[in-house]
């Protein structure tokens, strides 16, 4: 009996162990489908507040190697889809300033696709700011300045004058301008905002870009906004850049050569590329100095006069 009792006993433990053991694994079996449902909710997340357009920060650089090609649905991201209608402009596209006003200048450019009015801020980008102008002022646009680099929905890089020995006038690169946009927030490039392109720090020459839509750049040194465009009339200008010929072949589009344009100037462009835009000129129509009078300047491009001076001591500080 006394057996008996002792086998009873372990077949009765060794049940209880066993029932014991099956109820941890049920419950850790239990945890896997809740942990799996956490782990694609993470992912799902991730991947809708990736930015498409974060991939290509060095589209701008000269010397970048190229993004990996996105699908045509990341591309559209929701905007206009090539060969579609361009988005009408809104009172809301227009650019966000920041809080603190100081001297402007107002300048307007023609081009090929229509007028252009942009307000080129000093207390954004002081050097930016003041390269910008004194191109202005030396006729720089007169030579026929390409708009080369027209992605949709992302932007239009410019900048590269028409005539070669123009440009060679412009190899002293700038330093870079402190970053004042709030990189925090998501897209802090925002639409008809004006910037120069670089490849790298203290770059800046004469290169500069358009943004077409609010995007993610700002993350490099010289993606300092110097400007923005003003007025419906600029925005619809904006929407008509000719943008057929989209990125360079690095990036898989058919645009223009930079190199090429270097060398030969418009003559390359107006031969290889009949539907590309150009800005024609750019002459500064109103200047306000932080006084609040302003001055004016009708009578277009000057290569001197008394503002030059202060520009040129600017670019060199």
């Amino acid at each position: 009996p006394a057996r008996r009792r002792v086998a009873r006993e372990v077949s009765a433990n060794d049940e209880e162990w066993d029932l014991s053991e099956a109820s941890k694994r049920d419950r850790a079996s239990a945890w896997y489908p809740i942990v799996l449902g956490v782990f694609l909710v993470v992912m799902l997340v991730a991947a809708l507040c990736q930015n498409p357009q974060s991939g290509q920060h060095q589209w701008l650089s000269l010397t970048g190697q190229p993004p990996p090609k996105q699908s045509s649905q990341q591309q559209s991201n929701g905007a206009a889809t090539p060969g579609g209608e361009k988005p009408a402009t809104r009172k809301e596209d227009a650019p966000r300033q920041p809080a603190k006003l100081s001297s402007t200048t107002r300048v307007k450019c023609l081009t090929t696709a229509g007028p252009l009015q942009m307000v080129i801020r000093r207390d954004w980008a002081p050097l930016g700011a003041a390269r910008f102008l004194e191109m202005v002022e030396s006729g720089f646009f007169e030579s026929r300045v390409g708009l080369f680099r027209a992605v949709e929905n992302f932007i239009c890089q410019t900048g590269i004058a028409g005539d070669p020995g123009v440009q060679r006038r412009w190899q002293s690169p700038l330093r870079d301008d402190p970053q004042w946009l709030d990189m925090r927030t998501p897209r802090p490039m925002k639409r008809g905002y004006l910037a120069f392109a670089g490849s790298g720090p203290h770059s800046r020459t004469t290169e500069f870009f358009f943004a077409f839509k609010d995007i993610q750049l700002g993350g490099s040194p010289w993606e300092v906004p110097f400007g923005h465009l003003e007025g419906d009339e600029s925005f619809e200008t904006l929407d008509r850049f000719y943008v057929g010929y989209g990125d360079v072949p690095a990036f898989g589009g058919r645009a223009p050569n930079q190199n090429k344009i270097y060398n030969r100037g418009r003559a390359y462009l107006e031969a290889e590329f009949p539907q590309l835009d150009f800005i024609d000129r750019c002459d500064i129509v109103f200047a306000d100095d932080g006084g609040g009078d302003g001055s004016r300047n009708n009578g277009g491009s000057s290569s001197g006069g008394g503002s030059s001076g202060l520009l040129g001591a600017a670019v060199a500080s």
